[in-house]
């Protein structure tokens, strides 16, 4: 067994762990997950894969964070807190769950792989702060085919094939990927790119066939496509495994027929890397961007990540959006948002230790909290045009 097989078993049993409150056992095969990535990590010379194992590596030490801090216990049934993996949903191999009423979906076993993980997940577009401009467009590109498909042939409309979301990280583009899957109750199939690169010398071609097979097989789904320019990078080096599934997937997606029921999105935090051969009419239809939050949506997520917990008096929304505003030091992303109200939440949880007593989250909690946490996203990093655009 491979490092990054092993890294996913200790992941996987230490999300099981975590299921049954074992949260001392979750700890030590989360360890033991972080051991495997960064060795793997040491050992790889290709620098999108390194950067794949950082990411990895980033994640599961978020987790293991939420295991020390008590924060995952109480967070077990919140459908809002942001699914931390490498990549990956955990919810493979569970009975799929649509929205209200939605009939269940069987996934098939020959859908069920290493780099392929399949559910339909249990949240929708109330789990997510702001972004209506990408929740329409991702309506009228993934709805309108599921609900007016004799309509769509009528007026001449072809469905869309693919989509690009593109923005800087942390700013939802892969929440609101599974919260469109929830709400219109269709499975969603999230393909881990890591595993695709790393395989050998012709089996990441049979993976990427695999990948649209199982689409047609569960159609209408959402195929889920992260890191897309780790996948479609302009240039190469060290690994030609890019290259191969570059190949293999412009073939599947020339040979998509419209309203074959299913739908591409692709998604990147470095659109300028991607080949201009994947982005254009009959491959990518539509780019879309994920812009970091503006002051609305800083109060829908502040309302969000702060519900359930009991606030004192001086707490102030509307100053918490003043203080997170943009300046020279950059963005607060989505993903910083909540991090700062977990941050002010564990002051409770320290206050807790000491007298017993649990208290309500203080102003004080949260302007620490967000002195604590760094702007994570650089400016004038993502105000340039659109990939298409770019020529």
């Amino acid at each position: 067994m491979g490092l990054y097989d092993e890294a996913i078993k200790y992941k996987r049993l230490a999300e099981s762990a975590i299921r049954r409150g074992d949260l001392d056992l979750a700890k030590r095969y989360l360890k033991m997950a972080i051991d495997r990535l960064s060795r793997l990590e040491q050992l790889t010379e290709d620098p999108s894969l390194k950067e794949m194992w950082r990411k990895g590596i980033r994640n599961l030490m978020m987790l293991l964070e939420s295991v020390e801090s008590g924060a995952i216990a109480r967070a077990k049934h919140e459908v809002t807190r942001p699914a931390v993996s490498m990549g990956m949903t955990s919810m493979r191999g569970r009975p799929a769950r649509g929205k209200a009423g939605a009939p269940k979906v069987e996934i098939p076993e020959e859908c069920k792989a290493e780099f392929l993980y399949t559910s339909i997940p249990d949240v929708n577009f109330d789990d997510v702060a702001g972004l209506d401009d990408v929740k329409r467009e991702l309506k009228e590109s993934i709805e309108w085919q599921l609900k007016y498909p004799e309509l769509l042939k009528k007026m001449g409309l072809r469905p869309i094939k693919g989509l690009l979301l593109y923005g800087p990280p942390g700013t939802g583009k892969t929440f609101i990927v599974k919260a469109a899957a929830g709400q219109f109750g269709i499975p969603l199939i999230i393909v881990d790119p890591a595993t695709l690169l790393s395989k050998w010398l012709g089996e990441s071609e049979k993976m990427v066939a695999r990948i649209f097979e199982c689409a047609r097989k569960l159609s209408p789904c959402i195929v889920f496509i992260d890191e897309t320019d780790k996948v479609f990078p302009i240039e190469v080096s060290g690994s030609d495994a890019p290259k191969r599934i570059e190949a293999q997937l412009l073939q599947e997606l020339d040979g998509v027929r419209s309203g074959e029921g299913f739908i591409v999105i692709f998604a990147s935090n470095e659109p300028w890397r991607i080949n201009p051969a994947l982005i254009r009419a009959g491959r990518i239809d539509k780019v879309i961007y994920v812009e970091p939050p503006d002051d609305a949506m800083r109060k829908k997520l502040f309302e969000l990540y702060l519900r359930g917990v009991e606030l004192a008096e001086d707490v102030d929304l509307d100053e918490l959006v003043r203080r997170t505003r943009p300046n020279k030091e950059g963005y607060y992303s989505a993903a910083a948002i909540a991090l700062i109200c977990n941050e002010a939440k564990k002051n409770i949880l320290r206050d807790y230790e000491k007298t017993h007593k649990l208290r309500s989250l203080k102003m004080d909690d949260l302007l620490a909290a967000i002195s604590a946490i760094r702007r994570d996203i650089p400016c004038l990093l993502y105000t340039s045009p659109s990939p298409r655009d770019r020529g």
